[in-house]
């Protein structure tokens, strides 16, 4: 399953099941990306909840949908430490989505992010740094914690955002927290005891496997590299030693994503499942199987829909 994926309004239904078709890749979580294209931003986004909804009536056995958070509502600092007339409004309606038994999960929220440009000429320029400890993060940790549905939250693991994601998954026990792309490409040390601290903390590996020269993907130093950012693959593809270990130890506890934002890039969707087989053709046979597919199974499965 593909565990990270976005949804646009460019992008149909039925364009996705042939790209999964394509890649043999059976299901996809669509969290949609609301941003629209502006002055200095070209993001091929305008998706909606109620397009992702409208998906899975029509194909429920290949997308599992999510409440989108890629919102520019919540482009602003305001609206994360007050109870807001936007904010409220927000809570209450994703409130309503999940009890609806449509929505499956909650995400990407955008915390710690650095804006890029791809080759595509794709613009994502905010800066962002809103706080995991927030008032508003706390109140959708307890929708988590309600109704049993993961949130993904972006969230490069420098220290002082790490310092707030660790405050928010203390105070919120039961929340399903995926902390998207390898814990914010946290060290294997990290993780590994992050895991141990927190037994409703998982991992997407959203993106983490493309390396190399050129590659526009968080496998890599990319958009922006810092003292704080680890990797799980070489340049090849190569699992790293204290990564495979941790795979292998605690397999239980990563999805696989591709980690397609743009609907551009779903024109080249089946070139990012060679990567992702030869990564998962490294690690032992119940390792790949609970990363690719179980986790995500045995998740929504659980879910009291």
């Amino acid at each position: 399953m593909d565990f990270h994926t976005h949804l646009q309004r460019r992008v149909s239904a039925e364009d996705l099941v042939g790209h999964m078709d394509a890649a043999g890749v059976p299901r996809m979580v669509l969290m949609p990306l609301y941003y629209g294209d502006g002055p200095r931003a070209v993001n091929d986004g305008e998706g909606s909840d109620e397009q992702a909804a409208e998906y899975a009536r029509r194909y429920p056995e290949r997308f599992v949908p999510f409440v989108g958070m890629q919102r520019p509502d919540l482009l602003s600092d305001a609206i994360w430490w007050h109870p807001t007339t936007q904010s409220r409004w927000l809570v209450q309606q994703t409130d309503a989505k999940l009890r609806s038994g449509e929505f499956f999960g909650m995400g990407e929220f955008m915390l710690r992010f650095c804006p890029y440009t791809t080759r595509f000429g794709i613009v994502a320029p905010s800066d962002m740094d809103y706080p995991a400890d927030s008032y508003l993060m706390r109140t959708f940790a307890d929708l988590s914690a309600r109704h049993h549905a993961p949130m993904v939250i972006h969230c490069e693991a420098e220290p002082k955002a790490t310092d707030a994601m660790v405050r928010l998954l203390e105070k919120h026990p039961e929340a399903i927290v995926v902390w998207a792309h390898n814990c914010g490409r946290s060290s294997a040390q990290a993780i590994r005891a992050l895991f141990t601290r927190f037994p409703n903390l998982y991992a997407d590996l959203g993106g983490m496997v493309y390396s190399g020269p050129g590659a526009e993907a968080y496998g890599g130093y990319w958009p922006r590299r810092t003292p704080w950012m680890h990797l799980v693959v070489n340049d090849m593809g190569t699992l790293l030693p204290e990564m495979k270990a941790l795979l292998e130890a605690r397999s239980n506890r990563f999805f696989a994503g591709t980690d397609v934002a743009h609907a551009r890039g779903y024109e080249f969707y089946f070139t990012h499942l060679p990567r992702w087989r030869y990564v998962l053709s490294q690690l032992s046979a119940q390792a790949a199987h609970n990363i690719a597919l179980a986790n995500a199974t045995r998740l929504f499965g659980s879910a009291p829909r």
